[in-house]
């Protein structure tokens, strides 16, 4: 049953069977579990608090903040605890800038003509020419000076990239309220050994004044600004893809040295809503070192430390997002303080550390073999826990050793419970490659993400598909897509109330329905209008196909499109597979999966004509291998049979809408490697059936009621593939997608076999998704029979014992103690580095030979053949 509007409902409502009163709907709310509101006082933490430390934030509104499903989760999580818990959370995420070189803050300018004062929504878009970028020191005195205006006519602002160039160009943006806490951290110098580095930081509020793509501006939420972070284009100072240079890593330990002062010693006012609080917890790689920064402070006799409970999430544990250096002296700037520059400059043997510094610890031509074993005689103790199996200095195994050496105050996990074990699996070893056995020695706590199916937008008709600024975005177009809203009959009359009570809710929820079929049909009509639109595009050329889903800056970096589909038809199912450009989401196994169906002479050419394929991702690494396996099966795919394919496979290299998930018949996820999933989440929230690679969180949350699996984890170990690991990497991932793309062409016949010859199949399953609760509050069937909420808050946070139950003692130092040089070191270096010179290192500590060494951690932790693999996977 569709109801189209508030008075239509009610004229409809006792048509409705089986619905649950209101009366039974406010006893069921009683009934659910509420947090409590208890604060403590005396500088005792308070249990309803959170510090949220998210790098991405798509609360923003700003493209930057939300490149990956980390942005999605940095803003749901919060907001869920906030409305449905009770909880204070707030958001602390790093400082950012379009074109900032100097590191100073940046300040827009509102001349009151333009912008008077009493203006009462501010504009979604300012001009490129009114942004200004400071240099350090620069205060919003002076700048009003500089340009002649009053103070109230300049702002602080975060500023998005211009769509366009010159000087009118539009730019989205975040505007601050002036720094309400400032001060500064020090830490091991990166240019002089035992000297101390000063970095000055200041805390900014999100005003309130920002425009309504801005999600978080009416609750507390703040960004960090150091004047390293003040350069990065975007949230993270390393790319949305893991790729940085190390010095990244040190930038983003100092948010967090800064953080751990502003949190829990500067916030607890009145100012501030006496912000104490007891829990926090630290999103992605960039947040791994907050638990070192807390532990170092407890150790130094800091009581404001007691009690706090700090969980690091990882988000992505694959190698290319672990953050790694070979450099010992960069990894103290990210995990010693103060205290250690000072031991450091009274070490015996500083002036060999000074040389080694200098000229690179394992440079044989500036240092002698025994200045290099005294080097790393004195270091690899201090920093022995942060070396993974393959003896390189890695941020998670800093997040892990946290864990490990404090885990009554810190945790880790990742988001899925499949995922939990794969991590810490030798039947899996690139799933936290050279961190499997890490992992595995600590107590892991793991929550599967949610997904809060309103920030889908699919009933509302006004809301972009893309950034914004491109031809699918246009009011006219726009018009041909139909805005579903899927409610179940028992909730129905609970959801028209609050509706009705709030006008911009009820515009963002068109066509609202009780009937499964009637949002079939809807997603059916906006499968003809994307693809008639995306036809009558490819018609035109290039040009029209690119603007169709890309403004005019995107275009500029690269975002484009590969082929185009023809409109579907009766009888036509449409596909779609979305996801950050990298290797992890695994988009050749989709591709060649897509070409191993085309190609399968078993199926009438008639019925695969029937199946088109979108892919969307980018834009990409041109030399990324995964790149150029994609425009193999493409071109592939485009002349296969003398070119009737040609139209049922095209690829948007380039930010893809989720929206999109409304438009199609399937979905198709085909990760290497996924944590939890959001991708597969979302299709659940539209009703869209979906294929997945059974890694994961999609492991945990599909079943044969609501989606297919492929038969197996695609990265085994290399012998199932009739592999060593004597084979090179790149022989052993092409064996592990070749294993795949069977398995993915099966669950393309699974997926024409149903739509057309099992129509109460499809019905059935697209009503199970959309009916699963998957939203943060209420996704008890994924998450042991809690919320994703809840098992946070209870499980990991403890929010359910008194304080009193809390260990509230001081915590240990991570960082181990410098050793001292032994003269037996030198013997025994002199039997093992003949032939492999310094790849097998030994300090001596107090005559113990430690080992360090890459080959052997290599080995022995990870892949040593006569270890059986973990049958769990």
């Amino acid at each position: 049953m569709r109801v189209d509007s508030v008075m239509g409902y009610h004229s409809q409502r006792n048509t409705v069977q089986n619905r649950t009163s209101r009366k039974d709907l406010i006893s069921r709310s009683a009934a659910a579990p509420k947090l409590r509101l208890i604060t403590f006082e005396g500088g005792v933490k308070n249990l309803n608090q959170l510090a949220s430390l998210t790098p991405e934030n798509k609360g923003l509104g700003l493209p930057e903040a939300f490149a990956g499903g980390e942005g999605v989760v940095g803003y749901e999580f919060p907001a869920s605890l906030i409305e449905h818990e009770g909880v204070d959370a707030r958001s602390f995420m790093p400082f950012w800038e379009h074109n900032n070189p100097k590191g100073g803050y940046k300040f827009v300018l509102l001349p009151e003509k333009d912008y008077p004062a009493d203006m009462k929504k501010m504009p979604d878009f300012i001009p490129a020419k009114n942004f200004y970028s400071a240099n350090v020191g620069e205060t919003l005195e002076d700048v009003a000076k500089k340009f002649n205006l009053k103070l109230s006519e300049v702002r602080y602002v975060i500023q998005s990239k211009p769509i366009g160039t010159g000087p009118d160009a539009k730019s989205k943006y975040c505007l601050l309220d002036a720094p309400k806490i400032t001060g500064t951290v020090s830490r091991p110098s990166t240019q002089a050994l035992g000297e101390l580095e000063t970095i000055p930081y200041a805390l900014l509020q999100i005003s309130k004044q920002n425009p309504d793509y801005n999600k978080l501006k009416d609750t507390p939420n703040y960004f960090v600004y150091t004047p390293d972070l003040a350069k990065a284009s975007k949230p993270y100072t390393y790319d949305a893809f893991g790729n940085a240079p190390f010095e990244a890593e040190i930038i983003n330990s100092d948010e967090m040295r800064a953080l751990t002062q502003i949190i829990h010693k500067r916030m607890n006012t009145e100012e501030f809503g006496y912000f104490n609080p007891a829990n926090v917890i630290a999103h992605d790689r960039v947040s791994h070192t907050y638990g070192n920064h807390i532990a170092n402070m407890s150790a130094s006799g800091d009581t404001d430390a007691n009690g706090l409970k700090v969980h690091i999430v990882a988000h992505n544990t694959g190698r290319n997002y672990q953050g790694l250096t070979d450099d010992p002296f960069k990894m103290i700037a990210v995990v010693g303080d103060a205290s250690d520059a000072a031991k450091i400059k009274e070490l015996p043997d500083f002036d060999i550390l000074t040389k080694a510094k200098q000229f690179g610890i394992n440079n044989s031509q500036a240092l002698s073999p025994r200045e290099q074993q005294i080097a790393w005689s004195v270091l690899a103790p201090y920093l022995s826990n942060f070396r993974d199996g393959a003896g390189t200095y890695n941020i998670l195994k800093v997040g892990i050793s946290s864990a490990g050496v404090n885990p009554n105050n810190i945790s880790t996990g990742t988001v899925s419970y499949q995922f939990d074990k794969e991590m810490k699996s030798r039947g899996t070893p690139d799933a936290a490659k050279f961190l499997t056995d890490d992992y595995a020695s600590i107590t892991t706590k793991s929550v599967l993400n949610g997904a809060t199916p309103a920030n889908l937008s699919l009933g509302d008709p006004n809301a972009n598909f893309g950034r914004g600024e491109n031809g699918l975005s246009t009011p006219e177009m726009k018009k041909g897509y139909t805005p579903f809203t899927y409610v179940k009959e028992d909730e129905l009359e609970a959801f028209m109330e609050k509706i009705e009570k709030d006008p911009k809710l009820k515009a963002k929820n068109q066509n609202i329905t009780t009937d499964i079929n009637e949002v079939i049909a809807a997603k059916e009509k906006n499968a003809r209008w994307l693809s008639g639109a995306i036809e009558e595009a490819g018609k035109k050329g290039q040009d029209a196909l690119n603007k169709l889903f890309f403004n005019e800056t995107q275009i500029a970096e690269g975002h484009n499109v590969w082929g185009y589909i023809s409109q579907v038809q009766d009888g036509d199912i449409l596909v779609f597979g979305y996801g950050r450009p990298d290797e992890q989401k695994g988009f050749p196994i989709t591709t060649g999966g897509f070409l191993e169906f085309l190609k399968d002479k078993n199926i009438p050419t008639d019925v695969k004509k029937h199946v088109k394929l979108i892919t969307g991702a980018g834009p990409w690494d041109k030399n990324a291998e995964d790149y150029k396996a994609m425009q193999r099966d493409a071109k592939e795919i485009w002349e296969l049979d003398g070119g009737i394919y040609k139209h049922n496979y095209m690829n948007i290299e380039g930010f893809t809408p989720n929206r999109f998930v409304g438009c199609v018949h399937y979905c198709l996820f085909t990760s290497r490697r996924e944590m939890c999933g959001v991708t597969p989440l979302e299709s659940k929230i539209a009703g869209t059936p979906y294929g997945t690679t059974a890694t994961g969180g999609p492991v945990d949350y599909t079943n044969a009621k609501n989606g297919f699996l492929t038969d197996e984890v695609v990265e085994g170990p290399p012998e199932r593939y009739g592999l060593s690991y004597s084979n090179t990497e790149k022989e052993i991932d092409q064996a592990r997608v070749n294993r795949q793309k069977p398995q993915v062409a099966n669950i393309f016949k699974k997926f024409i076999d149903q739509y057309t010859n099992d129509h109460e199949g499809y019905v059935a399953m697209s009503k199970k998704n959309i009916e699963e609760l998957v939203d943060w509050h209420n996704n008890n069937e994924y998450n042991l029979g809690k919320s994703a909420n809840m098992r946070y808050m209870e499980d990991i946070f403890e929010y359910n014992k008194p304080i009193t139950d809390r260990y509230m003692g001081m915590l240990r130092r991570v960082t181990g103690k410098f050793g001292e040089y032994r003269e037996c070191a030198e013997e025994i270096l002199q039997t093992t580095a003949k032939s492999r010179p310094m790849k097998l290192i030994y300090g001596i500590i107090g005559g113990v030979a430690v080992l360090s060494g890459a080959y052997m951690l290599y080995r022995n932790a990870h892949h040593s053949k006569e270890r059986k693999l973990d049958k769990a996977v």
